[in-house]
């Protein structure tokens, strides 16, 4: 009687542990999952990252291009407006009119 009491509360215990390692083992696969998961999200977001440094780069250097191109583009406009003010000045001075009084 004391052995099958004994043999009872093993059984339970041994059904209560390999319940508790089914549950154990459910919830280390989904870990496993999130984890897997966690990782292809972390190396999307390091390639994100690089794609981004890289774009910024590029923009620097092509910002850097632009505004020397544009500072050149605005030297030869001065250049230009001088030389039309020049002409524009030179041909009111012959265009006026003498002013002669009869009298």
């Amino acid at each position: 009687m004391i052995s099958s009491l004994a043999n009872t509360i093993l059984f339970v215990a041994l059904v209560a542990t390999s319940l508790i390692v089914v549950v154990m083992y459910r919830k280390l696969k989904k870990f496993e999952l999130y984890h897997a998961e966690y990782k292809i999200i972390f190396e999307q977001t390091g390639a994100a990252l690089n794609a981004a440094q890289i774009a910024v780069t590029r923009f620097s250097t092509e910002s850097k291009d632009t505004l020397a191109a544009l500072g050149q583009r605005v030297d030869e406009a001065k250049v230009l407006i001088s030389e039309i003010d020049g002409r524009t000045d030179r041909d009111r001075s012959r265009s006026k009119p003498t002013v002669t009084f009869n009298s």
